[in-house]
């Protein structure tokens, strides 16, 4: 809530004001920032000239009538509730700044700004507002009012009774003091009046200032409470996160391991199967031969370390054929690669791949255990 009044202008323009230079009046604004308070104007055409000046927004201001020093602060109808708090609070600072004003006066018009009403508060007119003005004073000497005291009767002998005489100054002076105002009126200060507004001043200012740290503190709390949320959900959704990415690898690594197994006992299969037949694995299957950018349906046979591919099951001679045996780098599942159902990869250690897809999940399985079983074959 603290203010910058480090404008050189305002202090130059301040000091002209107090030393009875021809500017006598100066005015203080934002210039659209938050807490940097500098000089907007200043002349010598007074307090009306100074009100011309007056723009819808917080200005400060400071003019000199006769020997006497008014500090204005002027806070537009049309300004929010929290800049006129803080006008409250940075209205003190730049009052503590013009150590010379008299009266304080706040407006939020400037037709408020009358001659005759600040005048009033500065105690330069006369009448009712400024009582030091028409009191009267008490002389120094009381029997200088008093009425003359009537000579004796010429018939007394003598003079009159000693105590006449005083008696009669006495009322008279006792009936001066009672008539003459009290003599305290004139012993306060100028500015003594002014001991009540700047007391609700001050009252006002630390209401605005516990108000603006309510509110701070009130959006500090707001703030703090949804980093808090925010942070807590971002922990639940990187646990859950780590959660899902825990057993979706887990179910990976599961798939794998029954994969392996179930294709170990089919590749095992094979080789029996061929040791008693006398004949390999066959059936048909889509191939995508390295290089080539179509799928070809073929009649496979898979013997030995050779996989032969044939157009149909009843022809005898081989369109093509594979030496499989050391050769197989790698098996792998494609179906996210080529988009196919049942489709796999064979990396082969010359740098060939070929990517082939079975009709069935078993189908495929077989097929694959068959590649890992020619790729052993002695």
């Amino acid at each position: 809530m603290s203010c910058d009044l480090t404008d050189p202008a305002i202090l130059e323009a301040y000091q002209d004001i107090i030393s009875g230079a021809p500017t006598n009046w100066l005015i203080l604004g934002y210039h659209d920032t938050r807490d940097k308070i500098s000089l907007y104007s200043k002349g010598s055409g007074g307090l009306e000239e100074l009100a011309a000046n007056l723009k819808e927004e917080v200005l400060y201001g400071f003019v000199r009538i006769e020997n006497k020093f008014a500090l204005l602060a002027y806070v537009s109808e049309q300004v929010s509730g929290l800049r006129r708090a803080r006008a409250l609070v940075h209205g003190k600072a730049v009052g503590a700044l013009f150590k010379a004003s008299d009266v304080q006066i706040n407006t939020s018009t400037p037709g408020e700004l009358t001659e005759d009403r600040v005048r009033s508060r500065l105690g330069l007119t006369e009448g009712p507002p400024t009582p030091e003005a028409t009191s009267p004073v008490m002389p120094s000497t009381p029997v200088q009012v008093a009425s003359p005291v009537p000579a004796p009767r010429p018939v007394t002998p003598i003079s009159p009774p000693p105590s006449a005489a005083p008696m009669v100054i006495d009322t008279v002076m006792q009936t001066t003091e009672a008539s003459a105002p009290s003599p305290t009126l004139r012993t306060g200060s100028p500015r003594s009046g002014l001991s009540t507004p700047r007391t609700e001043r001050q009252m006002e200012i630390e209401a605005a200032e516990r108000k603006v740290r309510e509110e701070m503190e009130r959006q500090r709390r707001a703030e703090a409470a949804k980093r808090q949320r925010e942070t807590e959900e971002r922990e639940a959704r990187e646990q859950e996160l780590f959660a899902q990415k825990q057993a979706l690898e887990l179910e990976r690594k599961r798939k794998e391991e029954a994969d392996k197994v179930a294709r170990e006992a089919m590749k095992k299969q094979l080789i029996e199967m061929e040791k008693l037949r006398g004949s390999g694995l066959s059936g048909y299957i889509t191939i995508q031969s390295a290089g080539s950018p179509f799928w070809k349906r073929r009649f496979y046979l898979m013997r030995g370390q050779v996989l032969a591919f044939f157009r149909d099951e009843n022809e005898r001679t081989p369109v093509s054929q594979l030496k499989l045996g050391g050769q197989v780098g790698h098996v792998e599942d494609a179906s996210l690669e080529v988009l196919i159902p049942n489709s796999f990869r064979v990396d082969l250690k010359n740098g060939d791949t070929h990517y082939f897809f079975s009709d069935t999940t078993k189908d495929k399985e077989m097929a694959i255990a068959g590649f890992m079983k020619c790729n052993e074959s002695a």
